[in-house]
């Protein structure tokens, strides 16, 4: 027993040495990530920014655009909006090449110059460009960019407002692509940054950044693993009227004992819970429906010789519900139709192959069902059900994931359920048994996100900022004691050093 409390000991300490100083950057980072996201341009607030659209000169039908551009690619997306009060299609083909074709004329915009990517930003911003520079790469700021849909190759433009804006512009969707001020560059370093251990040089180098994370969770798990058995083996309570139950004398020992022993166990779970969001070694699916799936969804490829409609008709009967922003051109089921945006909540849908069309909300529940049902053959569905509230799989902190979503449960062996978005008729979630274990081992000691928690707060911020100062307190004690233990070795070197020099004699005492 001695051996394996000597070895749990060493374990604990050397590994604490090592991670302590980290341990403390992740839980007061922690703190300011309950409050400050990455920054990144996001849908919602690119609408919001975004002037409103006119499309009353909008000449070419969607096929037409296509054809005179002389694109053969299949069409991975296609949306409409404007470049300096011009209409455009923005176009992403499946080899992802992007591209944009003005909607007036057969002309396709030639990638960006310089002065035009000006243009563009200070359209956007309404400020002047005090200094571009062209990246080939992704900077900082543009770890996003995947999720985000945009190329790495952008101008990025310093901005002379009060703001210190960064604006990024593609070349190729001749767009503003993210926007980032200082303020949020600065909460970005106390937040995100160094809590996900975040840098330029790893963040151009995901499968080394993940593995970093991946084995630091390991590591940290493991020395936390070995802090709560030291915590219970060190446990000693002299006086049953007294709540003191540490052995250590020493101030620093007794209160890393203290702490350590009521955050321990939050500690152990928060670093593996973070283990989880690497998902190492792929243990769960995709919770995103397969490039298949999405073609048998959609009726097969995007097909834009479906769309009878033209673009200006289209805009015509939407413009008199929405402050249009930007029109998607999507397929469901096999039939085309025009998305209309004000922003992510304020949508509405036209079917785009009836001239006498109106414009509409939701798609119906019922067509959706079928759809799952063609999607899913020879499964019962055991419950489909419209849910204007999260719940707890489904959901955002901040409100913006939209609703109505349609929840349809099927019985299969993984125990599928779809969460279709009802605005959009998207397959936004696709759950089973292993994403749901997933989300709980994740987010759910993660983040603490419990609709118990997140319905009442602020009892969600009261109880994470408790545990990640109880966190950053037990850190704490270990960064001194780590720091003391390096004190403590560095004398006790200068000693053996004064040692072996007052051992070695003169060379004239050795010449007598």
């Amino acid at each position: 027993m001695k051996t394996v409390t000597k070895a749990i000991r060493l374990v604990h300490r050397y590994l604490g040495f090592a991670l302590s100083l980290l341990f403390l950057v992740w839980f007061l980072s922690g703190l300011m990530m309950m409050y400050v996201s990455y920054p990144t341009l996001k849908s919602h607030q690119k609408l919001q920014q975004t002037p409103p659209i006119d499309l009353t000169t909008c000449l070419l039908t969607p096929a037409e655009a296509i054809t005179r551009a002389g694109v053969t690619d299949s069409i991975k997306s296609i949306r409409l909006g404007m470049v300096l009060n011009r209409p455009v299609y923005r176009i992403v083909t499946l080899q992802n090449r992007q591209l944009s074709i003005y909607a007036d004329n057969p002309a396709i915009l030639p990638y960006a110059s310089e002065s035009f990517a000006r243009q563009l930003a200070q359209h956007w911003s309404h400020a002047g460009v005090q200094q571009v520079e062209k990246l080939t790469e992704i900077d900082q700021w543009m770890a996003a960019h995947r999720s985000q849909g945009y190329l790495p190759e952008v101008y990025r433009m310093q901005m002379g407002n009060e703001a210190g804006t960064y604006v990024y512009v593609s070349p190729f969707s001749n767009e503003v692509v993210q926007q980032v001020t200082a303020r949020q560059r600065l909460l970005a370093w106390l937040g995100p940054i160094p809590h996900w251990i975040y840098p330029t040089f790893l963040i151009r180098n995901r499968p080394v950044w993940s593995q970093i994370v991946i084995w630091v969770s390991i590591i940290g798990t493991l020395m936390c693993l070995a802090g709560l058995a030291m915590g219970f083996i060190r446990y000693q309570r002299k006086r049953p009227e007294s709540l003191a139950f540490s052995p250590y004398k020493k101030r620093w020992f007794r209160w890393h004992h203290y702490t350590g022993f009521i955050f321990g166990l939050f500690a152990f779970t928060w670093v593996l819970s973070g283990l989880f969001s690497m998902s190492p070694f792929n243990w769960t699916p995709s919770a995103r429906l397969s490039s298949q799936a999405t073609e048998r969804w959609m009726g097969g490829p995007l097909n834009l010789t479906l769309f009878k409609v033209s673009p200006a008709a289209a805009y015509q009967k939407l413009s008199r519900e929405l402050v249009l922003k930007e029109i998607q051109l999507i397929q469901w089921n096999g039939r085309p139709y025009y998305l209309a945006l004000q922003d992510d909540h304020h949508t509405r849908v036209l079917a785009a192959d009836e001239v006498e069309a109106n414009p509409f909300q939701t798609f119906e529940t019922q067509a959706i069902e079928e759809a799952i049902r063609k999607l899913e053959p020879k499964v019962a569905v055991l419950e489909s059900k419209v849910l204007d509230r999260y719940d707890a799989y489904y959901y955002a902190k901040n409100g913006e994931k939209r609703l109505p979503v349609l929840r349809i449960k099927l019985d299969t062996p993984e125990q599928i359920w779809y969460y279709v978005d009802l605005k959009t008729s998207q397959v936004v979630s696709k759950h089973q048994t292993l994403t749901r274990v997933e989300r709980w081992l994740y987010h759910g000691l993660h983040s603490l996100d419990f609709n118990f928690l997140l319905n009442r707060r602020p009892l969600w911020d009261i109880t994470l900022i408790v545990l990640l100062l109880g966190g950053t307190a037990t850190s704490s004690t270990g960064l001194v004691l780590t720091w003391q233990w390096l004190q403590r070795k560095r004398v006790t070197k200068r000693k053996q050093t004064t040692v072996r020099m007052g051992a070695i004699k003169p060379v004239s005492e050795r010449l007598k």
